[in-house]
């Protein structure tokens, strides 16, 4: 069998089982609506039918077009793209930096489909953005107080400080961009396969239990990672004829990410994955309430105390945008059914216990 077509073929099949295994984590975020934390920015609410039907198209088409003529394939992908951008619309918190990455892959995959030289090319542009504003996103000390310690082995003779901890960021920027240059390829491919193993350990059921949606997302990059390692020793950086394909990856894993140093971009759109830098609304009940009793960090008060991140992760599977604005519409339509319901803040936990 050709190496590249057995390559193409384990990425694909990777490919697939990420993608539907992601949708299978996060169905209840991406094929119903809640009726505490959808923020629509249409401002209506559709049926969950509707809602699932849109949902399984946006996970289904993509599949499908792997496997059929690029003319009619790329239709389909734009048809999935299209319905993956209403449904952020009747719920932000479906855009989210994996599924971005994911319809990136798929975009590369279906569009270069003959032409294994520029599909090198464009998996390399998705990856090097990723790590360099991902790594960037992480020099602060937010991400060296509160990420990246959940990441560190405190079985070992060497105590976690913050050197150790923007360290971590650092390997990350430097990774990416050994990327770039033919030579230290491989090497940064190891490493960053390295970066993502500990990554699936920590966050597993196996440690920490934390956020396993984007655990498939962690493998697929795996699997991207080693496609670019096994290919380094003979392609190049090439973009011949997919000039647009190109730009197009490059306004989403560079441009973006980019200008989210400098100025405001939405978080989910700056790669800003586990960046230390995102707000965490708790919410304040002043009574107790039986459906929020799971989620209650202190039982012995009289009031409630409620991670909204929490609560939307056990409840729907996906994580809630950080941006303030949106923690207050959350907090609009929890009143309209909690009118008791006192207050959202975005300060650690045991301060709002002081208060309380």
């Amino acid at each position: 069998m050709n190496l590249h077509f057995s390559n193409r073929y384990v990425l694909n099949a990777t490919l697939i089982i990420c993608w539907l295994a992601t949708a299978f984590l996060g169905f209840n975020g991406f094929f119903k609506s809640h009726q505490f934390l959808t923020v629509s920015l249409l401002g209506i609410k559709i049926t969950d039918v509707f809602t699932s039907l849109i949902a399984a198209s946006v996970f289904l088409l993509p599949v499908v077009s792997l496997f059929i003529n690029v003319r009619i394939a790329k239709w389909l992908l734009f048809i999935a793209v299209v319905l993956y951008v209403a449904l952020i619309l009747l719920d932000l918190h479906r855009l989210t930096p994996y599924m971005i990455v994911y319809l990136g892959i798929f975009t590369s995959l279906i569009l270069l489909k003959y032409d294994s030289s520029i599909l090198y090319t464009a998996l390399l542009i998705i990856a090097s953005g990723i790590y360099i504003f991902s790594g960037l996103h992480k020099l602060n000390p937010g991400f060296v107080t509160h990420i990246a310690p959940r990441l560190w082995f405190h079985s070992l003779p060497i105590h976690y400080t913050e050197t150790i901890g923007y360290t971590f960021s650092m390997v990350e920027i430097l990774s990416g961009l050994l990327l770039l240059i033919p030579f230290t390829r491989k090497f940064a491919c190891i490493v960053i396969i390295i970066m993502h193993t500990i990554v699936i350990w920590k966050l597993g059921p196996w440690k920490l239990d934390w956020n396993i949606i984007v655990l498939p997302w962690n493998i697929m990059m795996v699997m991207v990672l080693i496609y670019l390692f096994r290919k380094s020793a003979f392609s190049t950086f090439r973009i011949g004829s997919a000039k647009s394909i190109v730009s197009l990856l490059g306004i989403f894993f560079w441009l973006l990410p980019g200008l989210s140093q400098i100025t405001w971009v939405p978080e989910n759109l700056s790669m800003k994955l586990y960046s230390g830098t995102s707000k965490s609304g708790y919410l304040v009940i002043n009574k107790k309430v039986e459906q929020f009793a799971n989620y209650d960090r202190i039982p012995d008060h009289e009031k409630m105390l409620i991670s909204l991140q929490r609560y939307s992760m056990e409840e729907r599977g996906i994580a809630l945008h950080p941006e303030l604005v949106i923690y207050d519409q959350i907090l609009e339509n929890i009143k309209t059914k909690i009118p008791y319901t006192d207050d959202i803040y975005y300060i650690h936990p045991d301060t709002i216990k002081e208060k309380l």
